[in-house]
């Protein structure tokens, strides 16, 4: 037993790993994108990512809308045991509410955190490289 909770804690361990390097892996290309001369490479993960969130609401939404009860009839016979009649009626109406549009919110916020991450990252960069350009400039009208 002891042997099964070491393997779950080393395979654990190396999905952690693989999950923090793939982190810094996007986090660094956003950089190098963000400090292109260009402006519009650095948004493009920050677009994918927004619409990535979009699509996981949009789905929950549907699911939310799309959910049915099912309710059923059954008539059996007391002396067999056996079921004489059965019928099953399945409703799909779902009534919108407050709860629901409450979790769409949790959920958009939620999804939307690595667009916030990417920004922050967008604008430092470009901030960052503003800020050696004007640099520069003052350097050269000293000279």
């Amino acid at each position: 037993m002891a042997k099964l909770d070491t393997m779950a804690i080393v395979v654990t361990a190396i999905n952690l790993c693989l999950w923090l390097a793939i982190l810094v892996g996007i986090v660094a290309l956003q950089v190098f994108l963000s400090r292109r001369k260009a402006w519009w490479p650095g948004l493009v993960m920050p677009v994918l990512s927004f619409l990535m969130s979009l699509l996981i609401v949009v789905g929950n939404f549907v699911f939310l809308s799309l959910s049915s009860t099912v309710s059923g009839t059954q008539v059996v016979d007391e002396q067999t045991g056996a079921v004489v009649y059965q019928a099953q009626q399945v409703q799909q109406a779902h009534d919108w509410t407050v709860g629901d549009t409450a979790q769409m919110g949790v959920l958009l916020l939620v999804s939307n955190l690595p667009t916030i991450v990417l920004l922050a990252t967008y604008f430092l960069c470009r901030r960052s490289q503003k800020h050696k350009k004007q640099l520069d400039k003052m350097n050269i009208q000293d000279l």
